[in-house]
């Protein structure tokens, strides 16, 4: 062991060395071992590269787009089986000269001066039955114009003689009874368990509205391996309906597959990874998601499950990964530099909001992480988090211009750390970055897509972080990277406090194949951070000598879709300067080029 040690250090201090800097030589001869083996790696960063740790590839994996289960298609939205009272009929006729129009029936739905406003320039105009009807109409339209869904307005038998136009409104809402929603079709999770979520959506005690029946058919469909789609049919009573939902089952089996070079270079920039959905394996609207990733030096292991626990949408969210590494480049092979992350979480969601327009979801979540280190068989750190994280999430869409997407996310994270299963490295964090201990982040993130034409967009996203401490390397703001500043690598720019902008054209081009959309597309990224929230004493060791560091790229990309299929490439050049690099001018990846490439190939199946 003495033996790999000193060979270890001794290549470590040559690799150093080679970059200009004898005087962490020293430190050999004056500490232990493996006290001076474990500052020497932390040290040499500042010199060479920046070596990745588990909390650091931790953090990168989990910064990463997470996979998802493919859409079912948003669901057409529910109109009524029948019209609403009214025909057409011919202009010409007996007319009569309206003197007021008054409103009896139903009040719940509109207020009465509203009404008054929306027909008052038909008063005194001399108009024909159709013309009359048509006032009904345009009363019928402002109220689903206000949401609700089965409202409407006609015209009862009366005499007119005098001019005096009485209009009925009636509400519209679900009838009452066991009937009122009927499920056809057969899916792995029960009819009633489907019909007890639109019931929980949808009241028998006011007039339905059209944001109550989207969340029931929406919560319906994104329960794993059911599609669904609804008709409102005549109800038994007067003036109600019942809902007729079909279900239809998805496949049980279905995922991602994809290759990318988007991982670290120390640990294997290649990458491959699967994930798999299994979908109400349980018949409870439950789903496991299995993901599986490997690099040259990684290897990644992700295991989910959510079930819901309420019909009104709250949902038990459990989740678990494994992650081993090992440092792959020869610079650092003698030094056997590897470890694991070992995560488990429990979490609750609940959509607050669920339309087609918006949609806002609150979620709960806890986390423990268990981060191990070693060079030489010798352990370097030995750390574990608890973390307990509220967040808000959610998006909109309108119909600015063309129309456009506004999603954003805002979570709150207070958490522990806690490095005791090292007191050498307990030791040295006290006397540098005080890492051990509570902190507490807040993280939001807000993205548009605004649609131009039929073939233009504009994209903007921002993301930012701030913390009240020194953070651990698992919970720390990343830069560089390909859903990052792109010009950058993966693991470059890594600090306690940040923020990242980013703003693309795209544009979609025909290439004469229906089957393929191809998107063009022009960016600019642009993020800075704050290295360390506190500074200490060797804190700044890096070209700039600076505690903030600013990173700008710009590039073009290619987006390309046809079937199951995609891929999707990028080339980003680096602007302006990394104060951040090493002090032999190196990026975190020991490479000092500007100008980066980024290709990934999916499939989901």
């Amino acid at each position: 062991m003495t033996s790999r040690l000193t060979n270890g250090v001794t290549q470590l201090q040559r690799s150093v060395d080679r970059n200009g800097h004898k005087q962490l030589m020293t430190l050999r001869t004056k500490l232990p071992t493996p006290i001076g083996l474990a500052i020497l790696i932390m040290a040499a960063p500042a010199y060479a590269q920046s070596l990745p740790n588990a909390g650091s590839l931790l953090n990168q994996q989990q910064m990463a787009p997470q996979p998802r289960a493919p859409q079912a298609t948003t669901p057409e939205e529910v109109i009524p089986s029948e019209a609403a009272p009214g025909a057409a009929e011919p202009e010409a006729g007996p007319t009569v000269t309206l003197k007021s129009i008054t409103f009896n029936g139903d009040k719940r739905v509109a207020d009465a001066e509203d009404l008054q406003s929306a027909t008052a320039s038909m008063v005194g105009k001399k108009l024909t039955h159709a013309g009359l009807q048509k006032i009904a109409d345009t009363i019928t339209q402002y109220l689903r114009g206000r949401g609700y869904a089965l409202a409407y307005a006609y015209l009862a038998p009366q005499d007119l003689t005098a001019g005096n136009l009485v209009i009925t409104i009636v509400e519209g809402r679900l009838e009452s009874g066991k009937d009122r929603v009927t499920i056809h079709g057969k899916t792995r999770s029960s009819n009633e368990r489907i019909a007890a979520i639109a019931n929980a959506a949808l009241s028998t005690d006011r007039p339905l509205k059209k944001e109550d029946l989207e969340r029931a058919l929406l919560l319906i469909n994104d329960r794993p391996g059911v599609s669904a789609k609804a008709i409102l049919q005549k109800g038994a009573q007067p003036g109600t309906s019942k809902l007729l939902i079909e279900a239809t089952p998805t496949p049980i089996v279905n995922g991602l597959l994809s290759i990318d070079n988007y991982g670290n270079r120390s640990t294997g920039i290649e990458r491959g990874t699967a994930t798999f959905f299994v979908n109400d394996p349980l018949g409870m609207g439950d789903q496991v998601t299995l993901g599986l990733s490997k690099t040259q030096g990684t290897e990644v292991a992700n295991l989910g499950y959510s079930v819901p626990l309420t019909p009104t949408g709250l949902t038990l969210l459990l989740g678990g990964s494994y992650l081993h590494y090992r440092v792959v480049q020869e610079a650092y092979s003698a030094l056997d530099l590897r470890g694991s992350a070992v995560t488990g979480s429990a979490g609750l969601n609940y959509p607050l909001i669920r339309t087609r327009t918006q949609n806002l979801n609150a979620t709960v979540m806890y986390d423990y992480k268990y981060l191990k280190d070693s060079a030489l068989d010798v352990n370097l750190s030995k750390r574990k988090l608890d973390n307990l994280t509220f967040s808000l999430s959610g998006n909109r869409y309108d119909g600015l211009l063309q129309g456009g997407v506004t999603e954003g996310r805002v979570a709150v994270t207070l958490g522990h750390v806690d490095l005791s299963g090292n007191p050498v490295d307990q030791l040295a964090d006290s006397m540098t970055a005080g890492t051990q201990g509570t902190f507490t982040k807040l993280a939001a993130n807000f993205s548009r897509l605004q649609t131009l034409d039929q073939n233009w967009s504009v994209y903007g996203g921002w993301a930012g972080q701030l913390s009240n401490t020194n953070l651990d390397s698992s919970e720390k703001f990343l830069l560089g990277g390909p859903t990052g500043v792109r010009g950058y690598p993966v693991g470059e720019g890594s600090g306690d406090e940040g923020w990242l902008g980013t703003v693309e054209l795209r544009r979609f081009v025909n290439i004469g194949v229906p089957s393929v959309k191809v998107q063009a597309l022009g960016f600019v990224d642009v993020g800075q951070i704050r290295l360390h929230h506190t500074n200490y004493a060797g804190s700044q060791i890096n070209e700039g000598h600076t505690n903030k560091v600013t990173l700008t790229s710009a590039g073009l990309g290619v987006n390309v879709w046809s079937g199951r299929w995609n891929a999707h490439a990028a080339v980003a050049r680096t602007i302006g300067r990394n104060d951040g690099a090493s002090l032999s001018g190196n990026n975190a990846d020991g490479l000092s080029t500007s100008w980066r490439a980024w290709l990934q190939l999916g499939m989901a199946f």
